[in-house]
């Protein structure tokens, strides 16, 4: 009985033994094969938001979400960390899709639209539809304008401003501007 036993059992740890070398050797290749295929962060494809370059709006999304100067186009959890990485910046309302493929990268982004011009501390500011505070690049001219004297803005840009009054406003110039399209 005993040498069946252990006619039996030295196949059965060879066959383990193998399995397991197959399995480390298939981690290590990936993770070769992981270094290998990185793309530049600033060679992901979007379009900017208006008044901005790609360059910038990649930079800006680099440091506002801490992501590294290079990408590992073989990360499991990539496209996730990407739109993470994007939802951050100021500009982006939502992220509607993310490719990872073949050496690419395509982020396909909808930005907030400034519909709201609002005086405060000498410069006008930009919000959208929702009262958020746009970036100071946000262009406001033919916009129109708040009509009172609006408290400085409760937080930076892509918070919502902090003023009901404000929020309020532009809730109703993104519907005039809805109506007038």
């Amino acid at each position: 009985m005993a040498k069946i036993t252990i006619r039996l059992l030295f196949p059965l740890l060879g066959a383990v033994a193998v399995l397991v070398g197959v399995a480390a050797l298939g981690r290590w290749a990936r993770e070769s094969l992981r270094q290998d295929y990185t793309l530049p962060f600033a060679g992901i494809e979007c379009l900017p938001p208006p008044s901005a370059e790609q360059v910038n709006l990649l930079a800006e999304v680099q440091y506002l979400a801490g992501m590294p100067d290079r990408v590992r186009l073989l990360d499991d959890d990539l496209a996730e960390r990407l739109r993470q990485a994007f939802v951050r910046h100021a500009w982006v309302e939502s992220v509607e899709e993310v490719q990872v493929a073949a050496l690419r990268i395509v982020v396909r982004l909808r930005y907030r639209r400034p519909v709201l011009a609002v005086p405060v501390d000498g410069e006008l500011r930009a919000v959208d539809g929702s009262g958020i505070l746009l970036p100071a690049t946000a262009k406001t001219s033919g916009l129109p304008i708040y009509p009172g004297v609006a408290p400085s803005p409760a937080g930076p840009a892509g918070t919502p401003w902090g003023d009901s009054n404000v929020e309020q406003q532009a809730r109703k110039a993104a519907g005039a501007q809805n109506r007038n399209r």
